[in-house]
């Protein structure tokens, strides 16, 4: 980037390949609820569009969403989004959008690349929560095995920072102050072995 040139809003061409399986559906008020809580935290100031878009476009939709037709609606929502911004920065602002703001930037300029952003976050929102819809019952149960995992790891790592373990000749290596590096890289390792689902409960990673 030269100087004077406008940073690169990454993720502005981002579309989702395909739809995610959801493991159940997903009802149309839980949907808007959600949607409305993540636009209040974050961009508060489109709350009221956001609600009448939304309510302008759910009617034809399903009481709840599968995978398939949430992909479908999310791109119709954003689409009916970026025409309402566009729509409502034209009618409130008019000539004023040629007016400079920001030395060699429009007030236009300026809050076209506001509205890019605000959508990236919304199409985002909407693919995570497409996401936890997708989530199994196996994957909680991995995600737990994987915490469980990481938890027995730290308390051995605690275990070395404050007693040391014995070696061999007789002498005790950590204990003291000693600080464990790459726990990250050692889980990691640990997830990779094959597991041993008959070990006892009382077995150390």
């Amino acid at each position: 980037m030269s100087q004077g040139d406008l940073p690169e809003i990454f993720g502005l061409n981002w579309r989702p390949k395909a739809p995610l399986e959801f493991y159940q559906p997903l009802p149309k008020g839980a949907a808007r609820s959600e949607v409305l809580t993540f636009v209040a935290q974050r961009h508060d100031a489109h709350l009221f569009l956001v609600a009448n878009v939304w309510d302008h476009i759910i009617g034809a939709e399903p009481e709840t969403f599968e995978g398939p037709s949430w992909n479908a609606f999310s791109d119709r929502f954003i689409g009916a989004l970026d025409r309402g911004l566009k729509k409502q920065m034209e009618s409130t602002l008019g000539d004023e959008l040629d007016r400079e703001v920001i030395p060699r930037r429009s007030l236009g300029l300026m809050l076209e690349r506001r509205r890019a952003h605000f959508l990236v976050d919304m199409r985002l929102m909407m693919r995570r929560l497409a996401h936890y819809m997708a989530v199994t019952v196996g994957h909680r149960m991995e995600w737990q095995r994987l915490m469980t995992r990481t938890r027995c790891l730290d308390t051995s790592l605690k275990e070395i920072f404050t007693e040391g373990v014995e070696t061999p000749d007789g002498s005790r290596f950590g204990g003291k102050g000693f600080r464990s590096t790459w726990q990250e890289g050692v889980v990691a390792v640990a997830t990779a072995l094959n597991r041993q689902p008959e070990a006892p409960r009382d077995a150390r990673p």
